[in-house]
């Protein structure tokens, strides 16, 4: 197949078979947050459209946090990512300090493309060679407190700062974020690496429960 095509038989298999279930019914109340919770089809579909602009084959792809379950509210991230790949080549790196979730992974995805690592994740990534050669980082690990974001902000802000120096060509997305519905204020993951971007005058191309910035 050569590379329209291989982008059409993409669209096709992410609309009819991932799209709606990345928008999950919010089973949960949250009734002092906006009502984005869970909603990730944009976001994904996004990243991947961002993805094709900058190259037809070989992706790199380094996520964070892995598929702990089959549960589309918990992201199913790795899952989409290897999809991905398979048509397009290259691979998929994830990491998680949770042995349970490595063991999960596993037995969820059969394929040589994708490979999960029992780690914290800020060892991870500062062990990792070829940084600069990454296409996308996903960062999706310390699960969030709403009401409380600091330590999961903060942890996902360490990770960004250990790629930052590496960012050429590549995308970088946050999983897990929304916004106090009185107040305005941010919560979640990426709430630390926005307000620490826009120091920098440096701003999402998507900005809702994924964060999305293009380097």
């Amino acid at each position: 197949m050569n590379f329209e095509e291989k982008k059409n038989q993409w669209t096709k298999l992410f609309k009819n078979s991932f799209y709606n279930n990345l928008n999950c019914v919010n089973q949960l109340s949250y009734p002092n947050l906006l009502d984005n919770i869970w909603q990730r089809g944009t976001g994904f579909e996004l990243i991947f459209e961002n993805l094709l602009m900058c190259k037809e084959n070989n992706f790199n792809i380094i996520e964070t946090g892995t598929c702990r379950s089959g549960k589309w509210s918990d992201g199913a991230s790795s899952i989409l990512f290897t999809e991905f790949v398979k048509i397009f080549n290259g691979s998929v790196q994830s990491v998680d300090i949770k042995k349970k979730s490595v063991i999960e992974a596993k037995k969820l995805i059969n394929s040589d493309q994708f490979t999960v690592h029992h780690s914290d994740s800020l060892k991870f990534l500062k062990n990792l060679k070829d940084k600069d050669k990454v296409d996308l980082f996903y960062l999706d690990s310390y699960d969030v407190v709403w009401d409380n974001d600091h330590n999961s902000a903060a942890h996902h802000l360490e990770e960004f700062k250990l790629i930052e120096p590496f960012l050429k060509n590549c995308l970088v997305a946050i999983d897990d974020n929304t916004k106090f519905l009185k107040s305005g204020k941010r919560t979640g993951k990426g709430r630390l690496i926005y307000e620490y971007l826009i120091q920098k005058n440096v701003y999402p191309i998507y900005d809702n429960y994924i964060i999305l910035y293009r380097f």
